[in-house]
C-alpha cells in the first residue's frame, strides 16, 4: 500500500467536503408543531436534532491511494478526500471499508476492481453511509473516472453513496457500476444498494452481465444524468439480473429505458431461473442487433417462467421476439413458460422499439414444443408485430409470420385473454399445430390484422378446409 496525507489550506477544511454531506437544513431532523426556537424542558441535549455538519468530522486529507491496497483497509471521513490513482489494485481477499462522510476522488480512468474471474476469494467493499451521513465517489479535475467493478464473488454493500461522474471505460459499457458473474446459474447476486445515487455516468449508470445480480433487499436506486449514443440507457443487463432490480428512479437519462442483452448461461441461450419483471417506472428495451432473440428456457432445469407483472411495457428492437422455447416439438414439453398477466387499468405491452413504429418491425410472441400448462397472457398488448420469422408451421393459411405463433406443439387451453392484437403485419394469432385445439378468438380483440385473425390449424392427416385458412 502507497499512501501519504498533507494538509489543506485553511479555508478548505470545512466541516464537510464539498458534495460530501448535505446541506445542514436538508439533514436538520425538526418535530412537527415545534417552535425551533424553544427547548422543551424535558428534552435531553441528545435528543435535539443533529445536523449534517455537526455529524461529519472536519477532514484533514488529503489522502493519495496509490498501488495495492492493505487487506483491510478503512478510509476515514477525517482523511477526506481520499485521492483514487488509476493504479490503484485491490488485493483478493481483501476487505475495503469507507466510512459514513468520506469523499473519495477518482483521477481520470481510475477504478477500483474487485475480484477477477479466476479467484474464489471474496473481495468486499463496505460503503455505507447513512442519511445524514452519506458517501461520494466523485471526479478528482475535469476527466471522467472508471468504475466500481464487481466480478463474482465478490461482495459490494452500497447505502446512502452517490457515484458521480464515472463511466469512462467503453469496455464497461460506459458504465460507473459493473457486475459481473461467472455465465453460470445459480444468478451471482453481487451488490446490495440501499439509496444509492448515479448520476452523469459517460454511458450506462449500471450494467448486471454474465448471470450477476443485485442482492435481497437492494432498494432506491437511482440513476440520472447518463448514457451516451452507444449505451444510453440507465440500467443495462442480462435476462438472469431481472428478477433482481432494484425500486428506485431510471429518469432523466439519454434513453429511459432499462435495456435486457441476451446472454444466455450454462453455455446455452435463454432465460434458466425463474424470474419476475417489475414495473419500475420505464419500459424496458429488448436486442441490441436485429435477430436477437429473448428465450424463456434452456437446459438449467425442467421448467424456466417468466413473470410479467402488470403495467410493465418490452420495447423490441426492429427483427427481434420473444421465444417461449425457441426449439418446436409436437411431443415435448417446453422448457419455458411466460406468465403476463395484466389488469384492464395496467396492461402489459408487447411493442416495437422503432423510433416510429410499424406493423412488421419485430416478429412477436414464438411458443414452440407443446406450450406448458402455466402459461398465461391476459389483458396486454401485442402491437407492430408479424414480422418475418424463418418458420414452418401446420397452419392452413398461406404464410406463417404472425404476432404470436404456435409451431407445431398443441397448447392444452386458451391461455391467451383479453388481449389486444394489433398492428400486425401478419396473422393475429398463427395456430400451428395439427389437430383440433383451443380456439383464441372468443376474447381477445383483433385491431388492424394483414391476415387472419386466427389460423385454422390442419387436422390430424395434414389436410385444410377449403378456404382462405382463416377461422
Amino acid at each position: 500500500m502507497k499512501t501519504s496525507m498533507r494538509t489543506l489550506p485553511a479555508a478548505a477544511l470545512a466541516l464537510c467536503t464539498l458534495g460530501a454531506c448535505p446541506p445542514p437544513q436538508e439533514a436538520t431532523t425538526d418535530s412537527p408543531d415545534t417552535d425551533p426556537n424553544t427547548t422543551d424542558p424535558g428534552t435531553t441535549t441528545a435528543e435535539q436534532p443533529t445536523t449534517a455538519a455537526e455529524a461529519c468530522p472536519a477532514p484533514a486529507g488529503p489522502t493519495m491511494h496509490d498501488g495495492e491496497l492493505g487487506m483491510n483497509e478503512v478510509w476515514t471521513a477525517e482523511g477526506s478526500p481520499h485521492i483514487v490513482t488509476r493504479f490503484v489494485s485491490v488485493p483478493e481477499g481483501a476487505t475495503l471499508t469507507i466510512e459514513p462522510c468520506a469523499e473519495v476522488r477518482m483521477q481520470a480512468d481510475a477504478s477500483l476492481v474487485f475480484g477477477n474471474t479466476a479467484t474464489t476469494e471474496v473481495t468486499t467493499l463496505k460503503a455505507e453511509g447513512e442519511p445524514e451521513r452519506p458517501i461520494r465517489f466523485v471526479r478528482d479535475g475535469d476527466e471522467p473516472w472508471g468504475a466500481i467493478v464487481a466480478y463474482a464473488p465478490a461482495q459490494l454493500f452500497l447505502a446512502h453513496t452517490t457515484l458521480a461522474g464515472g463511466g469512462s471505460d467503453q469496455f464497461l459499457l460506459g458504465a460507473s457500476l459493473m457486475l459481473r458473474g461467472d455465465s453460470e446459474t445459480p444468478t451471482k447476486k453481487l451488490a446490495r444498494v440501499d439509496h444509492v445515487t448515479i448520476e452523469d455516468s459517460l454511458g450506462s449508470g449500471a450494467v448486471a452481465q454474465w448471470t450477476s445480480g443485485f442482492m435481497p433487499g437492494s432498494t432506491q436506486l437511482v440513476v440520472r444524468g447518463s448514457g451516451n449514443e452507444a449505451f444510453p440507457y440507465p440500467l443495462w443487463v442480462g435476462e438472469h439480473a431481472l428478477d433482481t432490480l432494484p425500486d428506485g428512479d431510471y429518469t432523466g437519462n439519454l434513453v429511459d429505458e432499462i435495456h435486457i442483452d441476451d446472454e444466455g448461461a450454462n453455455s446455452s441461450s435463454g432465460l434458466q431461473e425463474d424470474g419476475t419483471m417489475r414495473d419500475l417506472g420505464v419500459p424496458y428495451h429488448f436486442g441490441e442487433f436485429e435477430g436477437s432473440r429473448f428465450n424463456i428456457g434452456g437446459p438449467a432445469q425442467a421448467l424456466t417462467t417468466l413473470t410479467i407483472e402488470p403495467g410493465v411495457t418490452i420495447k423490441f428492437l426492429p427483427g427481434t421476439a420473444l421465444q417461449v422455447e425457441h426449439w418446436t416439438s409436437d411431443v415435448n414439453p417446453a422448457s419455458g413458460a411466460l406468465v403476463a398477466v395484466g389488469t384492464p387499468e395496467k396492461p402489459i405491452t408487447f411493442t416495437s422499439a422503432a423510433p416510429n413504429p410499424a406493423a412488421g418491425d419485430w416478429v412477436g410472441l414464438w411458443y414452440g414444443s407443446v406450450p406448458a400448462a402455466n402459461n398465461r397472457l391476459e389483458h396486454a398488448r401485442v402491437e407492430y408485430a408479424g414480422g418475418e420469422c424463418s418458420c414452418v408451421g401446420f397452419t392452413c393459411a398461406d404464410t406463417d409470420e404472425a404476432s404470436i405463433l404456435f409451431i407445431e406443439g398443441l397448447p392444452a387451453s386458451a391461455f391467451i385473454q383479453n388481449t389486444t392484437i394489433t398492428h400486425s403485419a401478419g396473422h393475429g394469432i398463427a395456430r400451428g399445430w395439427q389437430g383440433g385445439g383451443p380456439d383464441f378468438s372468443a376474447s381477445n380483440t383483433f385491431e388492424d390484422i394483414a391476415g387472419c385473425d386466427q389460423t385454422i390449424p390442419r387436422d390430424e392427416n395434414n389436410d385444410c378446409p377449403d378456404g382462405d385458412g382463416c377461422g
